[in-house]
């Protein structure tokens, strides 16, 4: 019975006692009844209240665990957000409506070097871009986006404001350090303007002596020959420059690997020299190697073109002497010295001549059909096979290169 049908009750039951008082003389019934009431009532208020207290001690249970469960989802939704914040590798800074920053985690302290949760985002003064983004992002109370420097760094910003029943509460900064993008898509670039140069001279040889060719019917027979003799052979490095690049980009792809096989490396070595055994004949130059046999897995092909270029290279700098070959077991590695007796490298050119397109005599190379790629192959395949290439050079007196491999089974 509800709590209204009860008090309806009670008032009922003081009608009827009344009415019998009223027209029933009878005083031991009156004072009966009226205690019988009195009872009655006192008893239906009791039970009323003990219900309603109950109630009330429900209500508040059922609250405080609605409350309880709340507060643990929220806790384990702020646990998964840490956790997602840390797994991310990327930065996060919330900012609430009043501009206080109220969350920032430690990807943002590593890029910026500041922790400045808790306190107001103009602290972020200090690091002027970033502090321009989320000012921006928190006046305006929308989405942006944009790539900004700092400290030899670059960031990709993003901002998404946040509301909560059409009112601003504040807004959500991503960070993602895009350094490596930023500096592959520079170093792409270089490359790109790099590749023009070098191919702008060849064709721009082929291009004037065939327009000479072609204009000048009576040309002497013996300039005919030599402008025929300079395109065949720009021609020729030409196909060289575009060989090499092909290579360098099958190198650079994700999915490039080595064909590794079994192989005595001495001979890989030997195989490779002898191909330039006319080059040396023709300088005059002495060739002495020694070379202490060992198998290995290798990619054959690969490895021989490092040899290939190395001993050309010293060839091609080398006018007068010796290039010397050799090889030997340093415990799990097997160390190749490639040795010349030519015009050498300047201190300052060392930490250059890996670099794509890099020439340390600019004239030599090229008459030598050269691409300016060939050192840079040689580290590249030297590092795909887990191993290092490093040089040590005395100008006029020579330079050798050091090739360390591991050997596998």
């Amino acid at each position: 019975m509800s709590v209204k049908k009860e008090y309806i009750l009670i008032v009922l039951y003081y009608i009827a006692v009344a009415f019998y008082i009223i027209f029933i003389h009878d005083l031991v019934g009156s004072v009966l009844l009226i205690l019988l009431l009195m009872t009655f009532h006192f008893y239906t208020v009791y039970k009323i209240n003990a219900k309603f207290n109950q109630d009330k001690v429900d209500s508040v249970s059922k609250l405080l665990s609605k409350l309880d469960k709340t507060k643990k989802e929220n806790d384990e939704t702020y646990k998964r957000f840490i956790s997602l914040t840390t797994i991310l590798g990327s930065g996060i800074i919330m900012v609430n409506e009043e501009g206080i920053v109220n969350f920032m985690n430690k990807d943002i302290q590593n890029y910026f070097s500041i922790n400045f949760q808790n306190e107001d985002y103009n602290v972020l003064v200090k690091v002027k871009p970033l502090y321009k983004f989320i000012n921006q992002a928190y006046l305006l109370e929308k989405s942006l986006r944009e790539q900004i420097a700092y400290s030899d760094h670059y960031f990709d910003l993003i901002s998404t404001p946040l509301f909560e029943n059409k009112m601003f509460k504040g807004c959500l900064i991503i960070v993602h350090d895009i350094t490596l993008l930023k500096t592959a898509e520079n170093f792409q670039k270089q490359f790109t303007a790099d590749v023009s140069h070098e191919l702008k001279t060849p064709l721009s040889t082929i291009k004037g002596f065939s327009e000479i060719l072609e204009r000048d019917k009576n040309i002497k027979p013996s300039e005919r020959e030599e402008f025929i003799s300079l395109i065949s052979k720009e021609s020729t490095r030409m196909e060289t420059i575009l060989s090499d690049l092909l290579i360098i980009s099958k190198m650079d792809r994700l999915d490039y690997e080595l064909t590794l096989e079994e192989v005595n490396f001495t001979e890989v070595v030997k195989e490779n020299v002898s191909i330039l055994k006319r080059q040396l004949d023709a300088k005059g130059l002495k060739y002495s190697e020694n070379l202490e046999p060992c198998s290995m897995r290798i990619d054959k092909n690969k490895m021989g073109q490092v040899v290939l270029n190395l001993v050309k290279n010293a060839i091609t700098y080398t006018d007068s002497g010796e290039i010397t070959v050799k090889g030997e077991v340093k415990g799990s590695n097997y160390v190749l010295f490639i040795q010349d007796t030519g015009i050498g490298i300047t201190q300052s050119d060392i930490d250059k001549i890996f670099k794509r397109f890099y020439r340390v005599d600019t004239a030599r190379s090229r008459d030598s059909g050269g691409s300016g790629l060939g050192l840079s192959i040689c580290k590249n395949v030297v590092l795909k096979h887990g191993g290092n290439i490093s040089v040590e050079s005395t100008v006029a007196k020579g330079t050798t290169f050091t090739i360390i491999i591991p050997i596998k089974k």
